[in-house]
This record gives C-alpha cells, sequence and structure tokens, in this order.
C-alpha cells in the first residue's frame, strides 16, 4: 500500500467531510484496527476498499462492503455519515438516546 496515496485519499475524504460540516461524525479513514464507538471506517486491504459500521464495542454491524475504486468506497461512506445524521436526529425528535453527542443533532 503506498502511503501517498493514502495521504491523498484521506486528504480527499477530509475535505468533502469538512465540507458538509460533517466533522462532529465518527469516522476512521486507513485504520482497521482503531477502535472508536459508532465510527464508520473506510480502509484499504488486498487491494480493495472497505466501508464498515462499528457499534458502541467497535464490533462490526453487518457486513463490510466492498469496492474496487476509491470513489465508491468515498462515496459509500459519506452517505452513510449523512444517515447516521439522519437516524440521530429521529432518535432525539422521539425523546431516544442518540448514540453520541454532536451538534448536527443536539441543536
Amino acid at each position: 500500500m503506498d502511503n501517498t496515496n493514502i495521504l491523498n485519499w484521506k486528504k480527499d475524504i477530509e475535505e468533502a467531510i469538512k465540507n458538509r460540516g460533517f466533522e462532529s461524525l465518527h469516522y476512521v479513514l486507513f485504520d482497521e484496527e482503531k477502535r472508536l464507538p459508532w465510527a464508520f471506517h473506510l480502509y484499504q486491504k488486498n487491494g480493495k476498499f472497505y466501508v464498515e459500521g462499528r457499534d458502541e464495542r467497535s464490533y462490526i454491524i453487518g457486513h463490510s462492503r466492498e469496492y474496487r475504486k476509491f470513489d465508491d468506497a468515498k462515496h459509500e461512506l459519506l452517505k452513510k455519515l449523512e444517515l447516521v445524521i439522519e437516524s440521530n436526529r429521529l432518535k432525539k425528535q422521539l425523546g431516544e438516546p442518540t448514540e453520541y453527542p454532536s451538534p448536527l443533532w443536539n441543536e
């Protein structure tokens, strides 16, 4: 795995996240082992890209989605982050606990 590519991919995703105002969301880029609760992970392994959600214990929720192209994996990650916002806003409206605090649903 080429570190230059990883740095460029991380920069690309972080810029997209910042442009959308998603900085407070839990996500992990290119670190399969990091244990951040309720995070979405995007990483590369064996030449493929993976996107997966993790629960409060950092166990994988469901299954990992596999992609051959970085742009497809990036799109999936951003879509998942948008769904987290919608889901936690709904939980807030229903008086249920949210996964973690964020100004995106605690306003």
